[in-house]
């Protein structure tokens, strides 16, 4: 495949081994094939919308990163990356966490020390001025949960007004699947992040449905939007409720809480739901096809 994309960008060099920091002039782009080659795109013939793009389909590798990298970060990229040995794993695994930050006037140097602060006993890579890894041995007495990463978000946003993604990786203990979950994984919080834009923590289970709803086949998909996506697309109102309903397991209580609405109000609009649409959101295969449809009725138009 990367053969057909040199075609576009005639002064790129294609090579079948991982390409040195002497090469830093270059984008390299990687093909994660069984027998994985290179591409070198001139940095000054590449736009910022194209690189965006190519990081949706391959893997951009930093050169740079690995030469500045030592100890078991560096064990860790060349092993993530290069093809390099896996480091020695604990009893309990490892788990890969991937962090975006935007807004990044802030000095990076503080804002990094209060990130690793939080993660006293893991390893860092930075991949670039905004991307990065963190490497955490699942021996390690604390290990964060989704509420935990959404509060390190909050506050780092409001101590260095830096807007912080995390991608909260398995942990994983099997040493032959570790590089190819990541690679997996990278490409689940790209395409996560381009759908799921109010949120800022990731994890395979969140973005699954949204991944899911557009990628329908059409008679699926068409069926839904007769029947469903467009009542919800046209009562925002009604599209927020049902989401936010599904979502915290069609409890009345909290969802009514998240909503700040009173549960006798919430429950009209259940009852409206069911009545225009003729679902009952209690049968599980229903609430999930509803579930589905409001993603639909939300990520595309």
């Amino acid at each position: 495949m990367l053969n057909k994309l040199q075609t576009h960008f005639p002064t790129s060099i294609l090579i079948n081994t991982p390409p040195q920091s002497s090469f830093n002039e270059f984008v390299w782009v990687k093909d994660n094939s069984e027998d994985p080659s290179w591409l070198g795109i001139p940095k000054e013939v590449i736009t910022e919308d194209q690189l965006t793009l190519l990081g949706t389909l391959f893997e951009i590798v930093d050169t740079e990163e690995s030469h500045r990298l030592s100890g078991i970060e560096k064990k860790w990229h060349d092993y993530l990356f290069h093809e390099g040995s896996i480091p020695p794993l604990s009893d309990r695994g490892v788990r890969i966490v991937q962090f975006h930050v935007k807004n990044t006037d802030t000095d990076i140097a503080d804002w990094d020390k209060a990130l690793k602060e939080f993660f006293t006993d893991a390893s860092f890579i930075w991949l670039n001025e905004q991307k990065g890894l963190i490497i955490q041995d699942q021996s390690a007495e604390l290990s964060y949960d989704e509420n935990d990463f959404s509060s390190i978000s909050t506050t780092l946003e409001n101590d260095f007004f830096i807007k912080t993604y995390f991608y909260i990786g398995k942990t994983r203990m099997n040493q032959g699947n570790i590089r190819e979950a990541f690679l997996l994984e990278r490409k689940v919080f790209t395409e996560g992040m381009a759908l799921l834009t109010k949120e800022r923590i990731f994890t395979y289970e969140k973005v699954f449905p949204a991944l899911t709803s557009i990628s329908l086949a059409s008679p699926l998909k068409g069926l839904l939007e007769t029947d469903i996506v467009d009542l919800l697309r046209g009562d925002e109102e009604l599209l927020e409720t049902m989401k936010v309903f599904l979502e915290n397991g069609s409890n009345a209580t909290l969802a009514a809480k998240k909503l700040y609405i009173h549960r006798n109000t919430l429950q009209y609009r259940l009852d409206k739901f069911t009545e225009q649409s003729s679902i009952n959101v209690k049968v599980f295969s229903n609430a999930l096809t509803v579930y589905l449809a409001c993603l639909i009725a939300e990520l595309t138009d």
